[in-house]
């Protein structure tokens, strides 16, 4: 029977099991947390993690009632490897947290951050980086104001986050230099294989923005301007999620068609439309990608150009463009000024020319107009006197100082 026992811990286990539970019928926790732990071990052995777990929790929880919670954070990093090496990063990540928790109550800084920083590493590998960025804040907050150092789990924390949930950019030797200072356990072998691995396929997955045709120093407001937005990785990825930060003068005229495919490339077209002059910026564009190896945030670089006002384009229209009279009588001519461009026009200048045989009859021949906004005209009459008979010419010329050419219109007048 003897023999039996030793060769099956799950009866062993059961054994230490009941002497616990009489150890806190005669209230000696203390004791218990010990049969437990004994009761947890061997569950381990026989490879049935969930009783082990369950076991070293119970442990923890009796040391807890003799306030010594120390041994609850030995016994719950304990059953936190269990965890890592049986590839339960979540469960693992909760585990390491609580275990921080018990080791910060004693004040146990460096014992505190190893746990928590580690929670943070499992908390990554499981894909829940809300949770991971939020442990490492509490941790470095912890810091804060203390003595204790930063050790090499938190930093390693740190640049795997920064890596993998804010997308910055970290060199390979910054990784490496900070992987060899973790110097983590055989039990966390698991982890640390799993993150590496994804931190290094992290840092060789770029995204890119660049121009989709020649590359402008300054561009117009209202011109539309493409952007070709695309990234590689080593790994077959999908892009699930994507934002696009551009300049408060810019906006989204046309947004990129991601459609989610599984490639180690992949680009798209993007079309952005300055609205106001001044300097515009594309970028960064920050891409969450996930694959069966991987799961990164990365960001994009930024694109800078000028933004010009744009230009006015002024348009005269003469109603009606041909007419008769006879010598003496009065003509009137209606003159309509547009702006159909997409910048304002300023400091224009109207110019009236008559051919021999006609004169102005009332006003004289140029007026100034200070301003002209987009899609606004204007409308004058022009009065004009036959003095001359045969045919005479009204030409009304428009200039704007940003114009290169002058705007010019002209109506027929046939005197008899």
């Amino acid at each position: 029977m003897v023999g039996f026992l030793k060769r099956d811990p799950v009866s062993k286990a059961k054994k230490y099991i009941e002497k616990a539970l009489n150890e806190l019928q005669s209230n000696y926790p203390d004791y218990a947390s010990q049969e437990y732990e004994h009761a947890a071990r061997l569950f381990l052995e026989a490879e049935e993690i969930d009783f082990a777990v369950k076991y070293f929790r119970e442990s923890a929880n009796c040391a807890l009632q003799s306030e010594d919670h120390v041994r609850a954070g030995d016994i719950k990093t304990t059953a936190a490897e269990a965890l890592v090496a049986d590839g339960r990063f979540q469960e693992a990540g909760s585990m390491y947290s609580e275990a921080s928790d018990h080791y910060h109550h004693d004040r146990k800084g460096g014992e505190s951050a190893r746990a928590l920083s580690t929670a943070v590493l499992c908390y990554l590998a499981a894909r829940s980086f809300e949770t991971a960025v939020n442990l490492l804040r509490k941790a470095e907050g912890r810091l804060t104001g203390s003595s204790e150092e930063r050790n090499p789990a938190l930093n390693l924390a740190a640049i795997a986050v920064a890596i993998l949930c804010e997308g910055e950019g970290v060199t390979r030797k910054e990784l490496q230099k900070a992987v060899d200072q973790f110097k983590g356990k055989p039990s966390e072998s698991t982890l640390l294989d799993f993150i590496v691995s994804s931190l290094k396929l992290a840092l060789d997955t770029n995204v890119v923005v660049e121009w989709a045709g020649r590359k402008e120093d300054t561009v117009l407001v209202k011109t539309p301007i493409e952007f070709e937005v695309k990234y590689r990785c080593p790994a077959s990825v999908r892009v699930v999620d994507y934002r696009v930060s551009l300049s408060s003068n810019l906006v989204m005229s046309k947004m990129p068609k991601i459609a989610g495919n599984v490639a180690t490339e992949d680009s798209w077209l993007m079309e952005v439309t300055p609205i106001l002059d001044g300097g515009g910026v594309v970028g960064p564009i920050k891409m969450r990608l996930e694959g069966d190896k991987v799961l990164v945030n990365r960001q994009s670089n930024t694109i800078r150009f000028g933004v010009s006002p744009a230009p006015p384009l002024l348009e005269l229209s003469l109603n009606p463009q041909q007419l008769s009279c006879s010598v003496g009588d009065e003509v009137v001519i209606d003159v309509v000024l547009k702006n159909s461009g997409h910048g304002a026009a300023s400091n224009i200048t109207v110019t009236t020319e008559l051919s021999a045989g006609l004169q102005l009859s009332l006003g004289n021949d140029q007026k100034s107009i200070q301003f002209l906004a987009t899609g606004e005209e204007m409308r004058f009459l022009l009065y004009v006197k036959a003095v001359g008979r045969g045919d005479g010419l009204v030409t009304i010329k428009t200039k704007e100082p940003t114009q290169e050419k002058e705007t010019a219109k002209t109506a027929l007048v046939r005197v008899a």
